[in-house]
């Protein structure tokens, strides 16, 4: 299944997942019948894909104006989100999560209109840009997003990062009032991660941080180990409204991000990748 069969015709079986998630709407029976979720949800997905502008959204959905209220209403009751980690826990059931193999890794988005959490990205001249810090499992699928400023550290946003997935390591069969760190589940990132206090941010997640020191040679193999993360972003970087934030409120970005990483776990299903790894 391609994004594309998203964008041209919502499946039935993708409707069921996000049907009991909305608010049912009502019609007074006075004016215009409101349009239905369906419509607009299908709406919204056209427009996280394609990255087309609101005045823009074609006439075979309901007016832009519509779905961004829709969407307003969705966001503040945490429908994606909560989409989202159905879908993961699905994805655990069906596949596993290797709790030893949690990568982490940003990617600087350019915010061409600016607002929350934007700033000088250095790796854009200068250019606004946000920060797109990713959990991943070993296989690229996303776990947990946090959304910072282009210029923000990496390694700062551990502890929020790993608090935010939406799946958490299961807790000890037997508690252990001084537990042993190295059986904590481990967490792998790159350089900017590999210091002492970036560390101690992971350790009160309930992790144990992977990376590699400041002139510490390279261990071989890691790159097949990093790649998974660097796929995750890959599979972000397909939704239009992700590789350029237009959206000046942050938490309507994040709600994209959203959005996308359930679209991604269900692309995942359709394709047969849960089968393949059972």
């Amino acid at each position: 299944m391609q994004l594309s069969d998203f964008a041209r015709e919502l499946p039935d079986d993708v409707w069921a997942i996000f049907e009991p998630l909305l608010p049912p709407v009502h019609w007074c029976g006075n004016g215009r019948k409101p349009a239905t979720n369906r419509a607009c949800l299908h709406g919204l997905i056209y427009v996280l894909i394609s990255g087309i502008a609101w005045d823009f959204v074609p006439a075979c959905f309901p007016c832009g104006k519509t779905i961004q209220s829709r969407l307003k209403r969705w966001l503040a009751l945490e429908c994606f989100h909560t989409a989202w980690q159905q879908l993961a826990q699905r994805y655990e059931r069906l596949r596993g999560i290797n709790w030893d193999k949690i990568l982490l890794d940003g990617s600087k988005k350019p915010a061409k209109k600016g607002g929350e959490d934007t700033g000088p990205s250095p790796v854009d001249r200068s250019k606004l840009g946000s920060n797109i810090h990713l959990a991943t499992d070993e296989y690229g699928m996303p776990l947990g997003v946090v959304v910072t400023k282009a210029g923000a550290n990496d390694g700062v946003q551990t502890q929020d990062l790993l608090e935010a997935m939406v799946l958490q390591p299961p807790a000890p069969e037997v508690a252990n009032p001084t537990p042993d760190p190295r059986d904590l589940p481990h967490a792998h990132a790159d350089g900017a991660y590999g210091n002492k206090p970036t560390e101690q941010r992971a350790a009160a997640a309930g992790f144990r941080m992977q990376a590699p020191k400041r002139g510490q040679k390279r261990k071989s193999g890691v790159g097949n180990v990093r790649s998974a993360v660097e796929r995750g972003h890959a599979f972000l970087a397909q939704f239009g409204r992700i590789v350029r934030r237009f959206d000046r409120q942050v938490r309507r970005f994040v709600g994209w991000l959203q959005l996308a990483a359930a679209l991604i776990f269900i692309r995942a299903e359709a394709n047969g990748c849960l089968e393949a790894a059972a």
